[in-house]
């Protein structure tokens, strides 16, 4: 089993090693599943931020969302879901600092609980259940009567 190093700067783990069978390649470098999916995440975020948002550096921006994620850590799935919000709504924010007002407020961390919850559910939902039906089964024989109700007068 070879070791190796996560390169993600972020790296989420305390133990920065990670088994090459496990790890994640991207390009020459290779990371944990879940730094490599919070790395796709953030670049899925400042790509959203561009292209819907109002214009801003990019710093300026990794600046705002490294803070959200490391400082008052918040999910990148959920940041990515207010800045989705914002656009949608059109909500009102003139920097990407402002982001972390509306993921402040408790209805939209509400909102993301629920929709979590709902795909946890759905995913349980859709899990097939088999039990060996053999063993439940109780045996019933029917043995008709050939006597009346009358016989016992």
């Amino acid at each position: 089993m070879i070791i190796i190093k996560c390169r993600y700067k972020f790296c989420l783990h305390e133990d920065k090693d990670v088994a090459k069978e496990d790890a994640i390649k991207d390009g020459s470098a290779y990371f944990h599943k879940d730094c490599f999916k919070q790395k796709s995440l953030k670049q899925e975020i400042e790509a959203y931020y561009i292209e819907n948002l109002p214009q801003t550096t990019i710093q300026l921006l990794r600046k705002a969302v490294n803070t959200l994620l490391y400082t008052n850590n918040y999910e990148a799935g959920y940041v990515l879901f207010i800045i989705k919000k914002i656009h949608v709504n059109n909500l009102v924010i003139n920097n990407p600092f402002g982001i972390a007002s509306y993921c402040n407020e408790g209805r939209n961390i509400k909102e993301w609980k629920k929709i979590q919850t709902n795909i946890e559910f759905k995913s349980i939902k859709n899990e097939i259940v088999q039990t060996n039906d053999d063993e439940n089964k109780v045996k019933f024989t029917y043995k008709p009567n050939d006597k009346k109700w009358t016989d016992m007068i």
